[in-house]
């Protein structure tokens, strides 16, 4: 039988940037109406948050004046080479990621139809639970 967390909203780490406590108060009360996000997920929580604020201030290079994805350059030998900009490249490398995150909390369809959270029983009044309805 597998350990069954606490429900209910983690606590907010006291150690998030600025960036990830605004996206963790977007998508946490997401995740914790899908049932995916508890009261022990605080830590994977924050580290999905924090990527998902690296992701973002990455993309927003690409709005800088005089952005330019891909420059020409040359390698070691003089010989002539495209070079992708450093955002681009933090950008994938951080969306790669915060795939696994995106699954395990539900915030992506393949994730969603991977995972089993309880059903939030009905209460029932005295009468329904003799039969009386």
């Amino acid at each position: 039988m597998e350990p069954k967390p606490a429900a209910g909203m983690p606590a907010k780490p006291k150690r998030i940037s600025a960036a990830a406590s605004e996206i963790w108060d977007e998508i946490a009360p997401l995740a914790l109406e899908m049932g995916t996000l508890t009261r022990v997920d605080g830590r994977a929580f924050r580290t999905l948050c924090e990527l998902e604020a690296t992701l973002d201030m990455a993309s927003s290079q690409k709005d800088a004046p005089g952005f330019a994805p891909f420059t020409i350059g040359e390698d070691y030998n003089a010989v002539p080479m495209v070079k992708v900009h450093t955002a681009l490249k933090l950008e994938r490398e951080t969306a790669a990621a915060l795939r696994p995150y995106y699954e395990k909390f539900g915030l992506e369809p393949v994730g969603r139809a991977r995972i089993a959270v309880p059903k939030h029983e009905q209460p029932q009044d005295e009468w329904a639970a003799m039969g009386i309805a």
